[in-house]
């Protein structure tokens, strides 16, 4: 036995390998070598989970039958192909006591299983759909429109002395050579996502801002000549702000506003979700909420919510890795339901949604490449709750 191996497959399943440990891992396991090591690790890693007894409980058959499964392809013989991408440990819903248990939730961290779990007529369809990338259009203040995926790198327009470039690696950026004209805070520019798209810009004051996908930013050319630097957000993006105390930077949404001097947060606005959120990865903001006139400051690792119809704020603790996973590659689903996992699956895969009979009440949990196939994702989703998909066109029907 390898005790290096077997050493490598425990911190895996504590969530503490980096890059180039984890690309070792995901080799190790799609080769099926190093069995006797994986199983020494799981049995490890066993004895060192107490599970507490107030945790709900999966019948003893129920637990043997998904580990089955999930055992059947590891290290089968057969075709392997990884179904999610994981930064860490695969997390399960509800929480399982007993020996079986312990390995589906120190054991689960990748799927691997035969195409023929879900029929190969409806494999096909949604193996046609594809994850999102870096799409987006940029409208200039003249109401030119440019498409940011055909359009060729390097520079594509000026403005009020402001050169506008494209980078290799999917970004926009704003350059002031020192010519920018004071006009420039009055003509406004707007890039856009479309469902499917994502794409990163660089302000002219050296903010970064990610916009996830179906999302829009609406900015001035640049700052010269105001108080404050203010943009206007729909949907979802994260912000990395320029420090600048003489010039706070606001954002705002439908019904909030963000005020902050320099400072890394995540602000989700999407027009059909019921609340907006902000989280703070670093440094300090102050939410408002446009309706009510309250504010809350937030300290890192504080998420502020937005109820739109109820016009108040509450503050929680949340973890910003999750919150912030789509920008480093990943959805991170922390016992959500399925109507809220959808929604975000329709945003990046542009796919439209339907439901017939499907309950709320069943959570899910898991980590997922976006880079990852539709069909890999829903492989999970299926095999983890009491859920079924049907692929119509563009359309996905989930129902019990």
């Amino acid at each position: 036995m390898d005790a290096r191996i077997k050493d490598l497959f425990l911190k895996y399943m504590d969530g503490a390998c980096n890059s180039e440990e984890l690309d070792e891992v995901f080799m190790l396991i799609k080769s099926g070598s190093h069995e006797a090591e994986w199983d020494a690790a799981l049995q490890e890693d066993e004895n060192s989970i107490h599970l507490s007894d107030n945790e709900p409980s999966l019948q003893a058959s129920e637990a043997e039958h998904i580990y089955k499964r999930i055992e059947q392809g590891l290290f089968s013989g057969h075709r392997r192909e990884p179904i999610n991408s994981a930064k860490g440990r695969f997390k399960f819903w509800p929480l399982i006591s007993g020996a079986a248990a312990t390995f589906l939730l120190v054991g689960g961290a990748y799927f691997f299983w035969k195409r023929n779990d879900i029929p190969p007529s409806v494999y096909a369809k949604v193996e046609e759909v594809r994850p999102g990338g870096n799409k987006a259009f940029l409208t200039l203040s003249n109401g030119k429109r440019i498409s940011l995926t055909d359009a060729a790198n390097g520079n594509i327009a000026t403005q009020a002395g402001i050169k506008i470039a494209k980078t290799a690696a999917g970004q926009v950026i704003y350059i002031d050579e020192g010519n920018a004209s004071v006009t420039g805070g009055k003509q406004f520019n707007t890039i856009e996502t479309p469902r499917g798209g994502q794409y990163q810009v660089r302000l002219p004051d050296g903010t970064s801002v990610w916009l996830n996908a179906a999302s829009s930013l609406i900015y001035p050319i640049n700052f010269k000549g105001s108080r404050e630097r203010r943009v206007e957000l729909h949907g979802e993006a994260y912000f990395d702000v320029a420090k600048d105390r003489a010039h706070p930077f606001v954002v705002k949404t439908d019904k909030q506003e963000v005020a902050v001097l320099g400072t890394q947060f995540n602000i989700n606005g999407y027009k059909d979700e019921p609340v907006i959120s902000t989280t703070l990865v670093e440094g300090r903001v102050r939410t408002s909420d446009l309706s009510s006139g309250e504010s809350r400051v937030l300290l890192p690792g504080q998420r502020s919510t937005v109820y739109k119809r109820q016009g108040q704020i509450a503050v929680d603790k949340v973890d910003t890795d999750n919150v912030i996973s789509w920008k480093d590659g990943y959805f991170i689903f922390d016992n959500q339901d399925i109507t809220s996992i959808m929604k975000v699956i329709s945003r990046w895969y542009d796919v439209d949604v339907e439901y017939k009979g499907v309950s709320r009440d069943e959570k899910f949990g898991g980590t997922f490449s976006r880079a990852s196939n539709l069909a890999d994702i829903l492989k999970v989703l299926k095999i983890l709750g009491k859920v079924d998909f049907k692929v119509e066109g563009k359309t996905i029907i989930v129902s019990n």
